[in-house]
């Protein structure tokens, strides 16, 4: 592997990762992937292979055989009929990823409220979606300034509708689960080192794509919630955690 490769890779680690790593590196962890395309198995397998991996798609959306290899569990399923995910085990899982779904479906509450079900006491969900904000940049679908891809909402055919971050929120605290964060998605790494991300994208690809500069022109937006234990909020005293928590007077002020 290159050095370039190398990099490529460091920048490559998803927020979602950044945001649970303390969990997802527990010998073990059982993950469920909600809509499991963009090679998420591999990448998952590559940063913690000690993981269960599930994964939950309609179909293949850059997925390979090599995909098909690492996930220890696949269920093939249309979100658009919710009541599929009953084939899915209840309190089967630690951490469940709803990243960049929920907006290309038609029903995103019964989806959510039927993935709380399939999370372990103390387990979190991972909630990423386009923020209002997007509507504003660029179109970038067909190029712009040497970005190509999804910038703009509607660059996305495939988008249904815009999900707000707030109706997330309603829906998983009415479901019992305690929100821990709630806010844009950023990673200083992806400001800061933007010109090295945004080179080795051309090297590699011939164009730069359009997620390298979401967290800088704020598209996205996350939301991540736990279902509570017997003995409190968090098994796990990491000092994320904690500040997750101290946000949650303010996060409960704002859906009031």
């Amino acid at each position: 592997m290159s050095l370039l490769e190398r990099i490529y890779r460091w920048f490559e680690f998803p927020h979602r990762f950044h945001a649970l790593r303390h969990i997802l590196s527990r010998p073990g962890v059982r993950i469920l992937d909600v809509g499991c395309g963009n090679h998420s198995p591999s990448l998952t397998k590559r940063y913690y292979p000690r993981c269960h991996y599930a994964g939950v798609d309609r179909e293949r959306w850059n997925r390979n055989q090599d995909d098909d290899a690492v996930m220890d569990e696949f269920y093939a399923i249309d979100l658009e009929k919710p009541h599929e995910l009953i084939r899915v085990p209840k309190d089967g899982y630690d951490v469940i990823f709803c990243s960049h779904v929920l907006e290309h479906i038609s029903q995103p509450q019964q989806v959510l409220e039927r993935l709380v079900t399939k999370l372990r006491a103390g387990g979190v969900i991972y909630v990423e979606v386009p923020s209002s904000r997007s509507l504003r940049l660029p179109r970038a679908r067909d190029g712009w300034l040497g970005i190509r891809g999804c910038l703009n909402f509607y660059d996305d055919p495939t988008h249904k509708a815009l999900v707000s971050v707030h109706d997330i929120v309603t829906i998983l605290s009415n479901a019992g689960l305690e929100i821990h964060h709630l806010g844009r998605r950023f990673l200083w790494r992806r400001v800061i080192l933007l010109p090295f991300y945004a080179l080795a994208g051309l090297l590699l690809r011939g164009y730069v794509p359009a997620s390298v500069v979401w967290d800088l022109l704020g598209f996205a937006d996350v939301v991540v919630a736990m279902r509570p234990t017997a003995h409190g909020l968090d098994p796990v005293r990491s000092p994320r955690y904690l500040s997750w928590a101290r946000q949650a007077a303010r996060i409960r002020g704002i859906i009031c």
